[in-house]
């Protein structure tokens, strides 16, 4: 039970963050804001979900037109605080959850009810998912979720920014199969470095595409 309740602590910190925390750590922190002197919690035991089911999922689809129905991968991120060397003009934050599935990018809205996230889809585009499986996979998704990564403990790689929290979802059918993430408040809870790195490239290679699909001009209605 111990292992199933850090998990949830984590997911809920997670989202959390996401939704509530953007105003302190984006809005209240300068950008040369330091870190907190204290030393936030270390969540440990952490348990990833079904890796084994995860990965068959993936494999039988990988080579498919479009993900299946019922499957759907989503990210979030909430970062703040970028780094002193990172120049004047750079954003103070970043806010953004997206939610891929079998023929659509949805933009959504997090909020909470009863203390559980609600993902509400706000703005959907067309896309062609064929690929995503793939790059789960290729990204190295089930092994981080294992958390066998080797180095010290690192976070946010390949960002300019130095607090928040990113997450990457797989869910089918309604039930999460694999949720991996990072967050440095209020709870501690990043990866190894090997694994940190293939994280932060992974969230990167699927959080870019719905970027680049909602920069593009929104086709007129038909």
């Amino acid at each position: 039970m111990k292992h199933a309740t850090n998990a949830r602590i984590v997911k809920k910190v997670t989202a959390f963050a996401i939704a509530a925390v953007a105003s302190l750590w984006i809005g209240a922190l300068p950008a040369n804001a330091a870190p907190p002197a204290e030393t936030p919690k270390t969540a440990t035991g952490v348990k990833t979900t079904q890796v084994t089911d995860t990965r068959t999922l993936l494999e039988r689809h990988k080579q498919d037109k479009a993900l299946p129905e019922g499957l759907l991968i989503r990210v979030s991120a909430c970062l703040g605080a970028p780094d002193e060397n990172a120049g004047p003009n750079v954003p103070q934050g970043m806010n953004e959850t997206w939610e891929f599935s079998s023929n659509a990018v949805h933009r959504i809205d997090l909020s909470f009810k009863n203390g559980e996230p609600v993902y509400t889809r706000v703005e959907s585009r067309p896309f062609v998912s064929k690929d995503l499986c793939k790059t789960l996979l290729d990204g190295k998704a089930i092994e981080i979720g294992a958390r066998k990564g080797e180095g010290p403990q690192a976070g946010l790689v390949g960002t300019i920014y130095r607090r928040g929290s990113r997450s990457i979802e797989v869910v089918w059918q309604g039930k999460t199969m694999l949720d991996l993430g990072e967050t440095n408040g209020p709870m501690l809870h990043f990866y190894r470095e090997t694994d940190a790195k293939a994280f932060g490239a992974l969230y990167e290679a699927l959080a870019v595409q719905a970027r680049e699909v909602f920069k593009a001009k929104a086709e007129p209605a038909k």
